[in-house]
C-alpha cells in the first residue's frame, strides 16, 4: 500500500479516535442498596471525560435539589438521614460535557428502606366498646407497621400471649388479635410490640378491654321513692340481670327480709 492511501486512512481514523477519547465514561455507577430509615447513606457516582463535566442527579426523572438532608458530595449523592417517603424511587446520575453538550445517564438505583413505626391498639370489632358483650367475638388491631413485615407479639396486663391458645387467635398478616368468644377472663390491658430488621417498636396507646361477668347480678331497674296517701296502694319496681337469672329478696329499714303478706 502506498504512502497516499495510508495518509487518507489516518485522516479518516483520527476523528473517530478523537471522538472515542472524548466520550464520557462512568467509572462508578450508583447501585441499589439496603438503607435504614433515618440513617446515613451514599449513592456513588464517578465519571471520566477529557473535558469538564457537570454532574447532577435525577429522582424519578426530576432533578434533585440540595437540602441539608440530601446533597451532592462531589459527583456522589449523600443522605444525612434516609426518608422512606422522600427517597422512594429511581435515582440516576447524569453527566454533561460542558464543551460538547454530550450527556450520559447512569443505570437506575433505588433504596430498599427498612423501617418500623409505632401506633395504637384499637378495637376493630365490634364497632364500639358499648357493643362488647360476653360470648361475642372481639378483635383488636395493632397499628405498628414497617418494612420488612414485622413479627408481632401481643400482651395482656404485660404478660405475653402465645399463638396456640384456644381462647384467642393471632393473625400477624392482619395484625389482629381475635377473642372468641369473649369472656370476663379476657378483661385486661392489651398492648403489642413488633420487630423486624430495622428494630423494635411497641404500641403507643393500649386498649383496656372490659367484659362483664354475667354471673354477677347487675341492676336493670332500681326502686324509686313514691308518695301516696295513707291506706293507698304503693308499688316498688326492681329488676336485675344475670345468668342464670337471680332470685330477688326485699328488705326493710333494718334489713329484715320482707315476706308476702296480705298488706
Amino acid at each position: 500500500m502506498g504512502a497516499r492511501p495510508l495518509t487518507l486512512l489516518r485522516a479518516l481514523l483520527l476523528p473517530l479516535l478523537a471522538g472515542a477519547q472524548a466520550a464520557i465514561v462512568f467509572i462508578k455507577e450508583p447501585s441499589s442498596q439496603d438503607a435504614l430509615q433515618g440513617r446515613r447513606a451514599l449513592l456513588r457516582c464517578e465519571v471520566e471525560a477529557p473535558d469538564p463535566v457537570h454532574v447532577y442527579w435525577l429522582l424519578n426523572g426530576v432533578p434533585v435539589q440540595d437540602t441539608e438532608r440530601r446533597f451532592a458530595q462531589g459527583s456522589s449523592l449523600s443522605f444525612a438521614a434516609v426518608d422512606r417517603l422522600q427517597d422512594s424511587g429511581a435515582f440516576q446520575c447524569v453527566a454533561r460535557d460542558n464543551v460538547t453538550g454530550e450527556e450520559v445517564r447512569s443505570t437506575n438505583a433505588s433504596f430498599n428502606i427498612k423501617w418500623i413505626e409505632a401506633g395504637p391498639v384499637v378495637l376493630k370489632h365490634p364497632a364500639s366498646e358499648a357493643e362488647i358483650q360476653p360470648q361475642t367475638q372481639v378483635t383488636l388491631r395493632c397499628h405498628i407497621d414497617g418494612h420488612p413485615r414485622p413479627t408481632y407479639q401481643w400482651f395482656r396486663d404485660g404478660t405475653p400471649l402465645s399463638d396456640d391458645q384456644s381462647t384467642h387467635t393471632v393473625s400477624s398478616r392482619e395484625r389482629n388479635l381475635t377473642l372468641r368468644p369473649a369472656s370476663p377472663e379476657h378483661s385486661g390491658l392489651y398492648s403489642c410490640c413488633a420487630h423486624n430488621a430495622f428494630g423494635q417498636a411497641c404500641s403507643s396507646q393500649n386498649f383496656t378491654l372490659s367484659v362483664a361477668d354475667e354471673s354477677f347480678a347487675r341492676v336493670v331497674l332500681a326502686p324509686q321513692d313514691v308518695v301516696v296517701a295513707r291506706n293507698e296502694e304503693a308499688m316498688f319496681h326492681c329488676q336485675f340481670s344475670a345468668q342464670p337469672p337471680p332470685s330477688l329478696q326485699w328488705v326493710f329499714e333494718d334489713e329484715t327480709p320482707i315476706t308476702n303478706r296480705s298488706r
